[in-house]
């Protein structure tokens, strides 16, 4: 065993460390998308359930509660249950003003963007150096791009929450490795070693190459998923006011609008958009690469151009997604803002 850490060329601290500050991010990335996502989520359902108890609310004092031919028990229930939705009316809108007010302080949604980011940044970093270890200072080039790294999210609001740093994460935890792996290639079963450029194009490039083009099946049946449910809820709206039932059209409307603004959040066809076109220039980048002469494909500078090449494009494909989602979350703060105000009014 000792042999064979004295062949390993890497400094096995320094990629740990490397490794260990991305996992953090990356767990408190994973854990803050959940917690934000859950929270909109619920903003716009209780905005639906509003809807739809004012309207049944605007029913229910239309027909009188006397009805004729009912027993004494039912009678005496009837009005108990109407103060109960009544209640429920009355609470609601207030529920949904609480959300709108606590979204901008509470469900940070620029952590998640700002610290996933982050964390891609580092892998793109841990990366180049297990395969450009011997570039010069290449160690303190990695524990610089670690700082900086550092210093730019401690410079953001997430420096105003709490990371994801459990026991499972800790300096010399036994339970580092089994977290890195969860966001590695399978086969890249030494994370703390250098890799070949073959082992670099099979767990690095071709890995994100696979994981686009299954990102981006998935992503579009969610987003045909969730078009054909607006079209099918707008076509019901349609159907009501045909046979004249105008008052439950407006939960129809309610709910397609809910759907259409969680469509346009999660920017579904400009991220597939960005991963189709990160997909097709690491695709020509592996065909370039296989194009090279044998003598050519171990040429230190092809090597680099190679791995300099695909962590650019995933890292264009990175920020791209962070302006595109910077730009969704002002717009939605915008609405928060302006729903709020006039909840107050």
């Amino acid at each position: 065993m000792e042999d064979v850490l004295e062949s390993n060329p890497l400094n096995h601290k320094l990629l740990e460390d490397a490794w260990r500050v991305f996992c953090v991010y990356d767990r408190t990335a994973i854990a803050t998308q959940k917690r934000f996502l859950n929270f909109r989520i619920a903003i716009l359902i209780v905005g639906v359930v509003s809807t739809i108890l004012v309207v049944l609310k605007a029913q229910w004092d239309k027909y009188p509660v006397g009805l004729g031919g009912v027993n004494d028990s039912i009678k005496q229930v009837i009005p108990i249950l109407g103060y109960g939705f009544y209640g429920l009316v009355i609470i609601a809108p207030i529920a949904v003003s609480i959300l709108l007010a606590a979204s901008v302080k509470l469900d940070r949604g620029m952590n998640w963007v700002i610290l996933r980011a982050s964390a891609e940044v580092l892998k793109k970093d841990i990366y180049c150096y297990r395969t450009l270890y011997d570039a010069k200072d290449a160690d303190m080039h990695l524990a610089e791009s670690i700082q900086i790294v550092s210093d730019r999210l401690m410079k953001t609001q997430v420096n105003r929450s709490g990371l994801a740093l459990d026991s499972g994460l800790e300096i010399g935890s036994r339970e580092l490795l089994k977290a890195i792996k969860n966001n590695i290639c399978r086969e890249d079963t030494e994370p703390f070693f250098p890799l070949t450029i073959e082992q670099y194009l099979e767990y690095r490039l071709i890995d994100q190459l696979s994981w686009y083009r299954r990102k981006t099946v998935k992503l579009d049946r969610q987003w045909q998923r969730l078009q054909w449910s607006i079209y099918i809820w707008g076509g019901l709206g349609t159907f009501l006011a045909a046979i004249r039932a105008e008052i439950w059209i407006a939960i129809t409307n309610a709910i397609a609008t809910a759907i259409a603004s969680f469509l346009d959040f999660k920017q579904l066809d400009s991220t597939m958009m960005c991963y189709n076109q990160a997909a097709c220039n690491l695709e020509n980048l592996l065909c370039w690469w296989h194009a090279l002469t044998d003598g050519a494909r171990t040429n230190p500078e092809n090597i680099k151009k190679l791995v300099n090449s695909a962590e650019k494009v995933i890292q264009s494909e990175t920020s791209s997604w962070v302006e595109e989602m910077r730009e969704a979350l002002s717009e939605l703060y915008k609405e928060n803002e302006k729903s709020e105000e006039k909840e107050e009014h």
